[in-house]
């Protein structure tokens, strides 16, 4: 069993807590975002709603067996809860891409509201999700280390035959490249580093719903 931030490590900010809130009560967790953040799933599961949700705008609800540590996660107020090609009833991975972050329903800014149920779809039963996530790890930062010994060492001698390969022969670069400034002849990664950046026409500002 699998569990993950449902933000990755560079973008996880934790917002608003699961409790007393405004004379109210915030049944989950937030995670404030800049808009269009990738959303991934913190277990694995089969999609049990998505789409438009009151006070969500829209939502994506998973229920997890108990392979998958059991439980049902609802993440909300994403702009568009198909935008990854999901449909009810699809199985999703622990750590898979599901949704981005969105400003959607009854929000004040960009953010995932996380809400964890531990036995089946209950609204009335809600718990709070940082200690259901307890010592979760982070979305794909954690492919290397799931590899045995053997599959790391091949990956590595793997990478080494690729790195070899762009340095030219022996590591001294390729005549055909060019040179560098100091003389020496440029590897691919000499001269892909040399290139300008590519600047790219500033696209027009999404219009959001709402």
């Amino acid at each position: 069993m699998n569990r993950y931030w449902p933000i990755a490590r560079e973008a996880l900010t934790i917002g608003s807590p699961f409790g007393p809130r405004e004379g109210g009560f915030h049944a989950g967790q937030d995670f404030p975002a800049p808009d269009g953040t990738p959303i991934y799933a913190c277990a694995g599961g089969t999609v049990l709603y998505l789409g438009a949700a009151s006070g969500y705008g829209e939502w994506i609800v998973i229920d997890h067996p108990s392979a998958d540590g059991g439980g049902v996660s609802e993440y909300g107020h994403m702009w568009d809860a198909h935008a990854t090609g999901l449909s009810v009833g699809d199985r999703v991975e622990a750590g898979q891409l599901i949704a981005y972050v969105g400003n959607n329903g009854g929000s004040t800014g960009p953010h995932l509201h996380l809400s964890v149920m531990p036995y089946g779809y209950d609204p009335d039963a809600k718990i709070d999700p940082m200690g259901w996530l307890g010592a979760a790890g982070f979305p794909e930062e954690e492919f290397f280390w799931a590899l045995s010994d053997d599959e790391q060492r091949e990956l590595l001698d793997r990478t080494r035959a690729v790195w070899a390969q762009l340095c030219g022969p022996v590591g001294a670069g390729w005549p055909q490249l060019g040179r560098n400034p100091n003389g020496t002849d440029r590897t691919v990664v000499d001269a892909l580093a040399a290139l300008p950046p590519v600047r790219h026409a500033t696209p027009p500002p999404v219009k959001r719903p709402g």
